[in-house]
């Protein structure tokens, strides 16, 4: 009987290959400081460059029907501490004309989202002033049904309306909230000049409105300069209403690649942050390769002891490739004014001066 389930199992595995694809993929990074301060205790961390634990196993399917108009895609994530979890999607799609692709469920999709990755984005990410992925535009991660249209080449329209599945919770969900929280963007490609995006965020009766346009017209370099605003529908204390920022990075050899980027966030109650940095990275050779950046942000006025003063981080790292698939490295981090890095694993106390000696394993299959 177990050999005909499993000689069952394996004509079903290849009837099902002949009509679709599935593969599996999977990228982990996570941090272990065997040392780090918080600028009054000498401490330990393991971590994400996120924060939240530290995943140490992952798996990632997707599956597309032969003729690419169908599929799903999904996650499941494994931390150090053993706690099993869904992935950052779980959603699955058709294509009733080539134009246009419907899907239902759980996203992670940054189609629209504008990164500008950098220096400690990639190690123990200082949380007062690190930016990366989402630098302008913000991705996509809700749950509900999706719709995206690409009518030309070089078109892009996206719209989803957010439904929570049923049994997620008690209360009944009206159609006038969950349109009031609907979002919808597009990006329109340039040919030989770059993109130009733009998107709307519902959020109760609150709004992001956020645009962004990137240069690719130049070899090796990367601009991008945009505005993210906020408009609450009551005030609201401390919170973020406007956000102007443009960054670059620019390839200017095979070895050499420099980066800058800049925001001025704008709050309902107060002043304005200068959000600024720096970083730079350099092959070695044989797989070597040195990183580092600098970063601040800057109180634009005396705030309460609540903001403080200028948090400034900073990193100095080298990594090694290993095989194809993967690289160690180590590196030095540091901020000061009680700043702290991957979401508190390492938390500066006060005004304190915090570091950290990270050691980063990353793999990707």
């Amino acid at each position: 009987m177990k050999k005909t389930l499993v000689a069952a199992a394996v004509v079903a595995a290849l009837a099902t290959s002949a009509f679709a694809e599935i593969t599996f993929g999977a990228w982990l990074r996570v941090l272990a400081a065997p040392v780090a301060s918080n600028g009054d205790d000498t401490v330990v961390a393991m971590t994400n460059s996120w924060g939240y634990g530290a995943r140490t196993a992952r798996l990632n399917v997707n599956a597309v029907s032969e003729d690419g108009n169908a599929g799903f895609a999904m996650g499941i994530y494994n931390d150090a501490s053993m706690s099993l979890t869904a992935g950052d999607e779980a959603q699955m799609w058709v294509k009733p004309v080539e134009q246009v692709k419907v899907s239902v469920g759980k996203y992670d999709n940054n189609t629209l989202r504008g990164d500008l990755c950098y220096g400690s984005w990639n190690w123990m990410r200082c949380k007062q002033n690190t930016t990366g992925e989402g630098f302008i535009m913000s991705g996509n991660g809700e749950t509900g049904l999706m719709v995206e249209v690409t009518p030309i080449d070089a078109l892009y329209i996206q719209a989803m309306l957010p439904i929570a599945p049923n049994g997620s919770g008690d209360a009944v969900q009206l159609a006038e909230d969950a349109y009031k929280e609907a979002r919808g963007g597009f990006a329109y490609t340039i040919d030989g000049i770059g993109k130009l995006k733009a998107q709307y965020i519902g959020n109760g009766d609150d709004r992001t409105v956020e645009a962004e346009f990137d240069l690719t017209a130049v070899d090796g370099l990367y601009v991008c300069a945009g505005v993210v605003a906020n408009i609450w529908d009551d005030a609201k204390a401390d919170s973020k209403t406007t956000k102007i920022a443009a960054g670059a990075s620019y390839q200017i050899n095979d070895a050499l690649k420099v980066s800058a980027s800049g925001e001025y966030q704008m709050y309902d109650d107060i002043d304005a942050d200068i959000v600024v940095g720096a970083g730079v990275d350099y092959a070695l050779a044989d797989g070597l390769n040195a990183v580092a950046d600098v970063r601040a942000l800057i109180p634009t006025e005396d705030y309460d002891d609540e903001r403080g003063d200028p948090t400034v981080s900073f990193m100095v790292g080298i990594q090694k490739n290993v095989s194809s698939n993967g690289y160690i490295g180590v590196a030095f981090q540091g901020v000061t004014n009680g700043g702290s890095f991957s979401n508190d694993a390492v938390d500066g106390t006060e005004d304190n001066f915090a570091w950290a000696i990270p050691v980063a394993v990353s793999v990707y299959f």
